[in-house]
């Protein structure tokens, strides 16, 4: 006789997480970040995460800076894509600056990052307070 067995896996939401909302692009806005914060953010493939409602492949624009990828790796998402909204729940939402593996000093960044020019806003977002926060779970090693 089988027994049924059922896993539950909880997601660690262990990362830092700011909303920007700006009108510059995302290469203009990551180049900019690079020169303010001393990142070496570059442009990655897009990142590609599938809808389940929709049930299609959305691609989204993504810089990385994983120069020391053994402790740390930050992130630059664009929201909006061709096929809709990274985190659909932030429509106002242009830009999401995600840092893995480290805790960044916010009392130093936030600062720095509102002195760029076009940055209309800029805030922490608790990642494990949005609906859509798995999709922030991802690797660069990962296809669809």
């Amino acid at each position: 006789m089988s027994k049924k067995v059922k896993l539950t896996i909880e997601h660690d939401f262990d990362f830092s997480l700011i909303a920007i909302i700006s009108t510059e692009p995302i290469y203009r806005l990551g180049y900019l970040i690079n020169q303010s914060l001393h990142y070496n953010l570059k442009e990655n493939r897009s990142l590609q995460v599938y809808h389940a409602k929709r049930q299609l492949v959305q691609e989204f624009p993504l810089f990385s800076d994983d120069t020391n990828l053994l402790t740390s790796t930050v992130h630059l998402i664009q929201n909006k894509g061709i096929q809709g909204y990274f985190i659909e729940e932030e429509k106002q939402v242009d830009f999401w600056l995600k840092w893995e593996n480290t805790e960044p000093n916010l009392q130093k960044v936030l600062p720095e990052i509102k002195k760029i020019k076009n940055i209309s806003l800029i805030y922490e977002v608790k990642p494990g307070l949005l609906k859509s926060k798995n999709r922030f779970l991802f690797s660069l090693d990962e296809t669809i």
